[in-house]
């Protein structure tokens, strides 16, 4: 029994990293910059504000989600084509919008409640995110365009 245990992750695993490895054609053909390490950093043509705004009008969040303060962090790589790739939501901090002189302790069901929000976001976040398709200007490193990871944290301010 163990040993199929063992097959079927390592099945899992193959399969999973085969699909990561074809999902982009840039991965395995070029080095992947941080913004602090190119000449230039990826722009929008249009402007940084599209983005937020783009992401504004078409985020969606959980119903329960109110009087809230949010700050989810993401990234994803601007390809040497101006295309984004390799969206994700890696980090969520939620406080209240409106502080409460009360100190409230949460039940268990609450602080399942809340990580089911936190995942939830991130997922929206992610869908959000595939949904922008403006063309960026890429990153230049020695006057080439590269592949640039790009961090991105995103705010709200939930009454």
């Amino acid at each position: 029994m163990k040993h199929l245990v063992l097959l079927l992750l390592f099945i899992t695993y193959s399969t999973s990293a085969q699909v990561a490895s074809t999902d982009n054609e840039y991965a395995t053909t070029e080095k992947t910059y941080r913004a602090s390490d190119v000449d230039f950093k990826p722009q929008l043509k249009d402007g940084m504000y599209t983005l937020s705004l783009f992401i504004s009008e078409n985020f969606k969040f959980p119903e329960a989600v109110k009087n809230k303060k949010i700050t989810i962090f993401s990234s994803f790589v601007i390809e040497p084509d101006g295309t984004m790739t390799n969206q994700k939501a890696f980090h969520i901090i939620m406080k209240d919008y409106i502080p409460s002189n009360v100190v409230k302790i949460a039940t268990e069901d609450e602080k399942i409640n809340e990580l089911d929000q936190i995942e939830t976001m991130k997922a929206e976040t992610v869908r959000v995110l595939k949904l922008f398709k403006k063309t960026w200007t890429p990153a230049t490193k020695d006057g080439k365009t590269v592949r640039c990871l790009f961090n991105y944290p995103i705010n709200f301010n939930i009454e």
